[in-house]
């Protein structure tokens, strides 16, 4: 079993439908039935592992064209300093994603401490059938729904972080 901590990115991607007049939220189903069979046919977000030294903000951006097809075009709340150096040999920054998560515990993941942040995006959805299936844009009203009713079809890594971001949308 692998020990060494994964930094993962996740985003919450947010629209505005004017039909519905309700702010719709992106979600797809997990389906990695062969590298994550325990979490396989889970309700998620799109996530995605962050590579050696890559800047956070292009995993971010990587991970979303990956799972998704979708461009983000708006960081929301995003706060990030501008990149220093130290004598040619180290690159840093600091940046404030919406929330952080972490898995304390798993018997059949990975051990993930992950970014989240709260994105707007733009373009039509196209998911790659090796990793997602389903997905769709449900609005608040319906994902709050389903988080009361049935919080066990979600991937448990995320589902604090959505519980948190209803609480959040709710008081925005």
């Amino acid at each position: 079993m692998e020990t060494e901590i994964k930094a993962v990115v996740s985003a919450i991607l947010i629209r505005n439908n004017a039909d519905k007049k309700e702010k719709e939220v992106f979600i797809q189903t997990r389906w990695k039935p062969e590298v994550s069979p325990a979490y396989s046919g889970m309700i998620e977000i799109p996530a995605g592992v962050i590579k050696p030294y890559e800047n956070v903000y292009d995993a971010l951006r990587r991970e979303v064209k990956e799972e998704c097809g979708l461009e983000i075009t708006k960081i929301i709340d995003d706060y990030q300093t501008r990149v220093l150096e130290h004598e040619n040999r180290d690159k840093f920054f600091a940046f404030k994603p919406f929330i952080c998560q972490q898995i304390l515990k798993s018997e059949n993941g990975l051990p993930w401490i992950g970014f989240v942040f709260l994105c707007e995006t733009k373009g039509d959805v196209k998911t790659d059938p090796a990793e997602v299936k389903d997905p769709k844009w449900v609005t608040i009203s319906e994902l709050k729904e389903m988080l009361q009713t049935k919080p066990e079809i979600f991937f448990p890594l995320q589902l604090p972080v959505l519980k948190y971001f209803l609480d959040y949308i709710t008081l925005a």
